[in-house]
């Protein structure tokens, strides 16, 4: 089997639920440790410049309580904006699916530890790759492998976007069939410990 973790480190996957602005949501939160200083890594998800060289450059009023929008057309407002750690904005992409993304940094001796959580009001994780949706799991997973990429000196020729994975080949595509069933199991996972108990009989 493909090894799940073999383009970046060690990935945790799990579940939750959260409040929203549009109501109460299924959460999803990965966890990831990267070999960059916690100042490169907040640069990286913060400034425009640096956006711009491996997802796209946001453009509108960059502030906490404005908006953004990308190239690939996902737009949002942001939240919350606590340098050099917190991160908190919607996410609203093309046709209308709306979530809340928030990114936590925490420095790790001269590492950074990102926690990553993506909440939304309808399913958004275990759908077909080749339906064309956007499966929001193994779709950060690939976001947090563009920023290491770009952190390690290796930007992309294009920028990829939130939903480059969507022409993924080979290898990728490997990598993401198999993101894809780590999501399934920590869903399924999550569901079990959560079932409710059985009413009286």
């Amino acid at each position: 089997m493909f090894d799940s973790d073999s383009a970046a480190g060690p990935t945790e996957r799990t579940f939750g639920r959260r409040q929203i602005q549009a109501g109460h949501a299924l959460m999803m939160a990965l966890s990831r440790r990267i070999p960059h200083p916690i100042g490169a890594a907040w640069a990286a998800v913060s400034d425009p410049d640096l956006l711009e060289r491996y997802v796209g450059r946001p453009e509108g009023d960059l502030r906490r309580g404005g908006w953004y929008e990308l190239p690939d057309g996902t737009r949002g407002e942001i939240l919350r904006c606590d340098p050099p750690r917190l991160l908190t904005v919607s996410v609203t992409r093309p046709g209308g699916h709306s979530g809340e993304l928030e990114v936590h940094l925490s420095a790790d001796d001269s590492c950074t530890h990102i926690d990553l959580k993506y909440a939304s009001v309808r399913g958004f994780v275990l759908v077909d790759a080749n339906s064309g949706e956007w499966a929001a799991g193994p779709g950060w997973e690939f976001f947090l492998d563009n920023l290491t990429a770009y952190l390690d000196g290796r930007p992309p020729e294009e920028p990829h976007g939130i939903i480059g994975w969507i022409s993924l080949e080979g290898e990728q595509r490997d990598l993401y069939e198999a993101r894809h069933m780590e999501w399934e199991k920590a869903k399924a996972d999550w569901e079990l410990e959560h079932e409710p108990a059985p009413g009286p009989a």
